[in-house]
């Protein structure tokens, strides 16, 4: 009995699930048929539908949570021969692991799907520098730890950064809000932005995004320019942001509110606080906990309409700064303004001040017609200073307002502020591009004096350089970045690209700029050639990132053209931004001097001592309308065709004559003339082959030269005997009988005539999928003609690895 039903189970079982199968295909059947008849009347078919279903699958776009990253070390040898001038062996080390300093040795993101219209994400990022070991002698470094590179004196530093954001889309609108660090973001050429500088395939930069080798060289040597949506025109910040994705009524807006990094970078008044409130002047774990002033906060908002007229879109831009009250009772802003004024011996109140620039730009951009297409930008700043005057107790014996800083700042000082609004400063720019037979672009800028603007494309420092040589890539320079402009300038720059059959790219450029007015004659220029490899070597980072002389904390020092050397800086006691030296700042390396216009006055200046002040420069140094010119040429060509190769042969050139002069020179081929200040030459050929499709070999050999007739030194008596070696000057402590003068100084004309060389090869390879290996071997040279002792040489041997999963 008991077989006879599991018998009857077997048969019926199998019975039931076959007529249940019958009764759901049925019902499937008809399901399937009534989607399909609904997918008909959509006009979608079924196989697209599912090609997009499988998509997501296959790619982690429907997994609810994904993880991405990225890292990147980057190794380098360098060793400066036996002749080379001694500050550059003071702070001298040999091997450096990621020598930026700033850029992920890893980076994590995290992609959380929370809905169908709600995505999260976030990032962290590890940034680490390992400078290497190097100890110098004396007394003053007895107690310290090897490897004297940074503020904390430690041979490594890690630092991190974290951001979080989420887009959330709607039916009428989508947005994406960030929050943290580092919140890239542009608006318009006078607000927010950065120039597009010129691009090498030599300099491997450390941001580079993922992309096969191919189309780095594309860029960077077939094109030699970033455009369109390659471009990079962002500036980084910390904060809040919120951007619109899509709006109704094709509009856009997008609001920040944050931080960034100080924007008095080569003002008389400036002060590094870098993250660290009321501690910038000290020298330990605090000074490396941010590069932004938490005082100084950035309020920007931009509203623009898309293709509203036609294809051009307008566009409102605002870009504020606050600075918090606070700052007033921060020790180092009270010494900055104290001691410029007990310099003068004036006993009583001292005034004090800080700067809030306001700026309100209109733009337009975008293509006209299919051949023509304009950028213009319009804008009106103000700057909104607080003025403070304290009311302190000054001592006559030692020349200081005594400060003691044990007690509460409050019952130290009673002050009183007010505001004070400068007038209104207007800035004008318009690029018009057209491909009307030849392409040409025609860029045309007007910056009133004074115009104040710090994240714009227009330098707001007192100062002047020759327009158009400031090739430092993403570099950083004379305070700026990729800062085409000066504030109180006006000009016209044009650049002509022929077409060509063919890889390639042609362009020839002229420009030519003038002061709107006179200005202090504090000249500035950058080393084009082997800047971004000289920064590399220094890491005092106290005077790495450009807020000091480079030698400021170096025991041996570069011995320099004179620029303005009569201010010091409060608190610090370190020279001012217009003193003549060396500079260095992110990526790059520049020099400063002033053209005097004869030994008697550079001489005054430099003994002006206590003379001058914050706000009263002093009157040795001459101020001059100054005029610059640029003519450039730039190539680039493939060729592999025409030698029959299957892949591309490059050979890329770029070559530029720059001058800055006191009255308007068209074009000039030395410093002779009388009214030449500075006078510059450039030539950069980089030859490459790809020997396949993700191997490039690359080769680079360089030239520069900055010259002056209007540079003076200063020396002591104990380098007579250099004096006699190296120049033709001889008896200037001694008179002809070789017996010793009283004279302890001397200031003298020390033409500038500097030399760089440079010669490598190098080669960027995808050798995994998502992994790439960069070597570079590069020797370089800097010859100072009349002064040996600062020339210097040295081979730079690198390599990096990047990868992405």
């Amino acid at each position: 009995m008991i077989r006879f039903r599991s018998k009857i189970r077997r048969v019926l079982g199998p019975l039931c699930t076959a007529g249940l199968v019958a009764s759901v295909s049925a019902q499937s059947a008809s399901d399937s048929l009534a989607f399909q008849q609904y997918l008909d009347s959509l006009g979608v078919s079924r196989e697209s539908l599912e090609a997009k279903a499988r998509s997501t699958l296959m790619f982690g776009g429907s997994a609810p949570v994904s993880f991405s990253g990225e890292a990147r070390l980057k190794l380098q040898y360098h060793q400066f021969s036996d002749s080379s001038a001694s500050y550059v062996k003071d702070d001298n080390s040999w091997m450096q692991a990621n020598w930026e300093g700033n850029e992920s040795f890893i980076r994590l993101g995290m992609v959380a799907r929370a809905g169908r219209n709600a995505v999260l994400w976030s990032k962290i990022g590890f940034q680490n520098t390992l400078p290497g070991g190097m100890k110098r002698s004396g007394s003053h470094y007895e107690n310290l730890v090897p490897g004297l590179h940074d503020k904390v004196g430690n041979p490594a530093v890690i630092q991190e950064d974290m951001c979080a954001g989420m887009y959330l889309r709607t039916v009428p609108a989508s947005f994406l809000l960030r929050l943290g660090s580092i919140i890239w973001t542009e608006a318009s050429p006078f607000t927010i932005w950065k120039a597009q500088a010129r691009m090498f395939a030599w300099e491997y930069l450390p941001f580079e995004v993922e992309q096969p080798i191919s189309r780095y060289f594309e860029y960077n040597l077939a094109k030699g320019e970033r455009a369109g949506r390659a471009a990079w025109n962002k500036k980084a910040f910390q904060g809040i942001n919120l951007e619109s994705v899509n709006l109704p009524g094709n509009l856009y807006f997008n609001f920040l509110y944050g931080t960034s990094e100080r924007i008095d970078a080569f003002e008389r008044d400036a002060i590094d606080f870098a993250s660290d409130l009321a501690l910038a002047d000290i020298s330990n774990e605090a000074k490396t906990s941010g590069i932004n002033n938490t005082y100084q906060h950035v309020l920007h908002t931009r509203i623009a309409a898309n293709e509203l007229i036609g294809r051009i879109t307008p566009g409102l831009n605002y870009v504020g700064v606050n600075i918090s009250n606070d700052l007033l009772k921060n020790s180092q802003f009270l010494k900055t303004f104290h001691m410029s004024n007990a310099m003068q011996g004036v006993p009583g109140d001292s005034i004090a001040f800080y700067r809030e620039p306001k700026v309100f730009s209109l733009d337009l951009r975008g293509p006209a017609n299919d051949k023509l297409s304009i950028h213009g930008d319009i804008a009106i700043g103000v700057v909104e200073s607080t003025l403070v005057q304290y009311d302190g107790t000054f001592n006559q014996r030692n020349r200081r307002y005594t400060v003691d800083l044990t007690r509460s700042l409050d019952t130290i000082y009673k002050y009183r502020e007010w505001k004070s609004v400068s007038k209104p400063r207007l800035a004008a720019y318009l690029r018009l591009e057209s491909q009307y037979g030849l392409p040409i672009r025609a860029d045309l800028a007007y910056v009133q004096e004074g115009f104040y603007s710090p994240y714009s494309f227009a330098n707001k420092s007192d100062l002047f350089y020759p327009i158009g040589a400031n090739l430092v890539g993403p570099g950083a320079f004379a305070g700026g970045e990729a800062s085409p402009y000066t504030q109180n300038l006006a000009g016209l720059n044009l650049v002509v690209s022929p077409k060509m059959s063919g890889y390639g790219h042609m362009r020839f450029t002229y420009g030519n700029h003038f002061q709107l007015g006179e200005s202090t004659d504090a000249l500035y220029f950058p080393y084009r050639l082997n800047g971004q490899d000289l920064f590399t070597l220094f890491h005092s980072s106290y005077n790495r990132w450009g807020n000091d002389l480079l030698d400021v904390s170096l025991t041996k020092k570069y011995q320099k053209r004179l620029g303005d050397e009569s201010y010091y800086r409060g608190g610090s006691n370190v020279l001012g931004p217009q003193a003549g030296g060396l500079r260095s700042a992110f990526l790059s390396m520049s020099e400063s001097f002033v053209p005097y216009e004869n030994q008697a006055d550079a001489d005054s200046n430099s003994n002006e001592d206590y003379r001058t002040n914050l706000r009263n420069p002093c009157t040795f140094v001459p101020k001059h309308q100054k005029f610059s010119f640029n003519a450039e040429f730039d190539v680039s060509y493939d060729f592999g065709p025409m030698l029959g190769y299957s892949r591309e042969i490059f050979l890329g050139a770029y070559g530029a004559l720059n001058g800055v002069s006191k009255s308007f020179m068209p074009l000039t081929f030395s410093d002779k003339s009388e009214n030449t200040m500075l006078f510059g030459s450039y030539l950069r050929i980089e030859p490459a082959i790809a020997l396949s499709s993700k191997f490039y070999l690359l080769e680079m050999l360089g030239w520069e030269n900055w010259k002056s007739q209007k540079a003076y030194m200063k020396f002591d008596r104990s380098m007579e005997a250099d004096l006699v070696k190296y120049t033709d000057y001889d008896h200037v402590f001694t008179d002809e009988q070789g017996n010793a003068t009283n004279r302890l100084d001397a200031v003298l004309n020390v033409p500038i005539d500097y030399r760089d060389f440079a010669v490598g090869i190098g080669f960027d390879w995808d050798m995994l999928s998502r992994v790439g290996l960069h070597g570079r071997v590069k020797w370089m040279k800097h010859k100072d003609v009349n002064w040996a002792p600062n020339s210097w040489s040295t081979p730079v041997v690198s390599t990096e690895i990047k990868m992405w999963f």
